[in-house]
């Protein structure tokens, strides 16, 4: 029969719907990371030892998620109210504390270690 199968050479290409605008498209576009994939949103609130010294923390006294809201030091609002507590090794540390939080980058554990403050990583997903 006729038409455009029938015919000799290479066949219509994949997508292709005679010359109507193609379902690939038609569809929206992907903006942003990924079109909305959550690989570059935060998995932590990072706090830094500087600030945490700035804030005034007093020997033996306990560091954590809820103690720094209290101190203001962070103010998590909308999708960070979940996320939990990351300590960053920036700045130098000397006081004695007690930390509890998810996660500790590798300069923040040998300063604090070194300070002699007690660390108790909290259970639950790594986030990486």
């Amino acid at each position: 029969m006729r038409g455009q199968k029938s015919r000799s050479g290479p066949d219509v290409r994949k997508g292709f719907e005679g010359g109507q605008m193609p379902l690939y498209r038609r569809l929206l576009k992907l903006r942003g990371i990924a079109g909305g994939v959550k690989t570059g949103l935060p998995k932590y609130v990072p706090v830094n030892l500087k600030d945490i010294e700035a804030a005034g923390f007093e020997e033996g006294e306990e560091v954590s998620l809820e103690t720094l809201k209290e101190r203001g030091l962070i103010n998590p609002s909308g999708r960070e109210r979940k996320l939990p507590l990351k300590i960053l090794g920036d700045g130098d540390f000397n006081i004695k504390l007690n930390f509890k939080a998810r996660s500790f980058s590798t300069a923040a554990k040998e300063k604090l270690e070194f300070a002699g403050c007690t660390l108790t990583e909290l259970p639950g997903k790594k986030n990486g």
